[in-house]
Parts: structure tokens; C-alpha cells; sequence
């Protein structure tokens, strides 16, 4: 993935939505949706989408797709929620093709062990994990419930996260800094503003989330090391079948 210019600010870092379970309310979960971001790199031109669909066994898959004339690059991650209104995932999908050498990688979550096997390049490996550890799409639906729900983490100066990622234990942090409007391609909208936490590091990430719609992400901004600055915004989208549109 370091092939691809800005992977970690556009391929990582788009949130989406979360799904209904037994024990946990509607109102307190976002709703699915299908969204369109846009973003560019200089002269190359880069879309990405986001979808969410029940599975026949109660679970659902959340899915996101990024390609431009270059290559192609998909995520799947398909979970459930428990009674305390924690993502629990069950498997994880990447794949990258077009640019460079392909590349595939799959996680599969044992809860009963507390272990996650790591199959990347059809070379598998088992690592440990704690009880509440995430793959690195489904933290994101994570986040974004939790963000639904500050009124019960008014006490946490930050939301944190155990990341299962590329045979490492990884962990996410982010700080909310306020709220603001937004002028966007669905027109203006309130907005929550948040910040990716990076101890010693220059590179920052940022983060608006319509506080409207469920907290839906519409713009991502990460300015790197040497000054350069990327970004990715919503282009159109839909909550729940309802058109996403501004004030």
C-alpha cells in the first residue's frame, strides 16, 4: 500500500455506518447509507464509494471501493453488535490491484480464543487479541457511534481503539475539537470536527462529520510531514434511502 500516494488519508480513513442489534435501540445506532467521495492528486482524479448491507445471518457488511485509471482498491469487513453497543467484527478483506504488485489480505476473528489470523499474500500467521479489538474499516463504524453517543463518554478526553492491523496490535485515537458548518456538494451542513491523535508526528488528520445525518463523514483533510496537503469530500449520498442534502 505505500505505492499509492496519500493510501493512508484516502483508503483508510473514510467512516461509514453501523447496524441494528438485539439489546441496543435504533436511535442509538447510525443508519445505513451509500455514499460518494471525490478527491484528487494532482492530475489524477479518485472516486470512492461506501456501502452497508444486511447478511442473510443477521450480520452486516460494510464495503468501500476506491479506483482511478491507475488501480483499484476494496475493503470488506462483515460484523455484528453486542448488547453494549460494541462492533464486534468476524472477517476482514483488502485487495489492491493495477498498481504495482497486487496485493490481498484476509483476518479472520476467533472470540472464543481471543485470536485473529492474519492471511496476507496467502501466507497466514495467529496473533493475540483483546476483547474489544477491531479491523481497520469496521473501527471507523465504531467511532462514529461513538460520536452518536457522547452523551455517554462526556468523562473520555478521547476515543481509543485496538487496531488489528497487518499482524500488529495497533491503537487510534481521536479528539473532538468542536463543531462548525460546512460548505459541501449536498450544500452547507453542522458539522462535527475531529482530529486523528499522533504523538510525536507531524502529520495531521482531520475530520468532518455531519451531526444531522448520523454523523455521516464529508470531508477528510491530512496534511503530511513535508507540508503537503490532501483532501476527500463527499460528493453525494443517501441515509437510510433519505437523499443527504444541506440547511
Amino acid at each position: 500500500m505505500a505505492n499509492m500516494p496519500c493510501n493512508h488519508f484516502l483508503w483508510r480513513s473514510l467512516l461509514a455506518c453501523c447496524l441494528l442489534m438485539a439489546g441496543v435501540t435504533r436511535a442509538e445506532l447510525p443508519k445505513p447509507f451509500e455514499a460518494t467521495y471525490e478527491a484528487r492528486y494532482g492530475s489524477l482524479s479518485i472516486t470512492a464509494t461506501r456501502t452497508l448491507r444486511e447478511l442473510e445471518n443477521g450480520g452486516q457488511e460494510l464495503r468501500f471501493a476506491a479506483r482511478s485509471w491507475l488501480a483499484r482498491i476494496e475493503e470488506v469487513s462483515q460484523f455484528n453488535w453486542n448488547r453494549e453497543g460494541h462492533l464486534v467484527p468476524e472477517r476482514y478483506s483488502y485487495s489492491r490491484t493495477g498498481l504495482g504488485r497486487d496485493r490481498e489480505a484476509h483476518l479472520d476473528f476467533d472470540w472464543q480464543k481471543l485470536t485473529v489470523v492474519n492471511n496476507v499474500q496467502k501466507r497466514p500467521w495467529s496473533m493475540s487479541i483483546p476483547p474489544q479489538a477491531m479491523d481497520k474499516l469496521s473501527y471507523q463504524l465504531q467511532l462514529r457511534h461513538d460520536l452518536l453517543n457522547r452523551h455517554t463518554r462526556e468523562n473520555d478526553p478521547e476515543l481509543s481503539y485496538a487496531i488489528a492491523d497487518g499482524g500488529r496490535l495497533k491503537t487510534y485515537r481521536f479528539e473532538v475539537l468542536g463543531e462548525e458548518q460546512l460548505q459541501t456538494a449536498v450544500g452547507r451542513l453542522n458539522v462535527v470536527k475531529v482530529r486523528k491523535v499522533r504523538e510525536g508526528s507531524k502529520r495531521v488528520t482531520l475530520l468532518w462529520l455531519a451531526r444531522d445525518w448520523d454523523h455521516l463523514v464529508v470531508r477528510i483533510q491530512q496534511t503530511e510531514k513535508d507540508g503537503k496537503h490532501y483532501e476527500i469530500n463527499l460528493a453525494s449520498a443517501s441515509l437510510n434511502g433519505i437523499p443527504v442534502t444541506g440547511l
